[in-house]
């Protein structure tokens, strides 16, 4: 077996896209140095790594790789025996559709609840959004197969990696800011979305790259004044 490259991980635990690499590294069992980039003050050097200073970055053998979904898939091929990508070249479009379609449908409504939190009728709409999204995600999971709890079923995959940052963040969201709304969204109406949510949550690598609860509600009060800010 070749030995492994050299990996340097630079990474904050804050960040949706920096864990999904952190999760892909966790699951193929790699050695690596972390290092954690302060979003709020990032070193002057970090421009060295990564130009545009975004999280996540990795160094492998020298050589400087950033872009979440990019490490991701970097990952699996270093790492090919684990197998977080399958053979099959169909499956592995339509995983990447997955993962398109979750991040171009559902993501964005994370911004619009933030920036609707004064504006019922505005999280309404995004609601709206996330259910009618929600239900072509529980068609693309039956696809796969009828059980989970991941999106081919009974094998993890980039699939389940890839999502599960953001599927976490949006329930965290509407369950700290919007208790009274929590139902208004239908994650549980659809058996298989609720068991895939509840299989890529659960999964010891996301456990292990996931930052509490306190962190994540300092950041969502961040970003409101942010677009609050914005809007004056």
């Amino acid at each position: 077996m070749a030995p492994q490259p050299k990996l340097t991980f630079y990474t904050s635990v804050i960040c949706p896209y920096a864990q999904r690499a952190a999760i892909s590294l966790k699951e193929v069992g790699a050695e690596y140095e972390k290092v954690e980039i302060d979003l709020q003050n990032k070193p002057t050097w970090y421009k060295d790594v990564n130009p545009e200073t975004k999280v996540p970055a990795l160094t492998v053998d020298g050589y400087n790789i950033a872009e979440s979904l990019v490490l991701v898939e970097l990952v699996n091929d270093l790492f090919p025996e684990k197998k977080l990508l399958p053979d099959n070249a169909l499956k592995r479009a339509q995983i990447r559709f997955f993962v398109e379609y979750w991040s171009s449908k559902v993501n964005p409504q994370q911004w619009k609840l933030l920036g609707a939190r004064d504006d019922k009728e505005g999280r309404q709409t995004a609601y709206n959004d996330i259910n009618a999204a929600l239900a072509r995600i529980n068609e693309l999971l039956l696809e796969q197969s009828q059980e989970g709890p991941y999106f081919l079923g009974q094998e993890y995959s980039i699939a389940d990696i890839n999502v599960a940052p953001f599927a976490y963040r949006l329930k965290l969201l509407v369950a700290h800011f919007f208790k009274d709304e929590v139902e208004l969204i239908h994650f549980a109406k659809y058996p298989r979305v609720k068991e895939f949510l509840a299989g890529i949550t659960e999964r010891d690598s996301f456990k292990a790259t996931i930052a509490n609860e306190e962190l994540f509600a300092q950041a969502y009060e961040k970003a409101i004044e942010r677009i609050a800010a914005a809007k004056k």
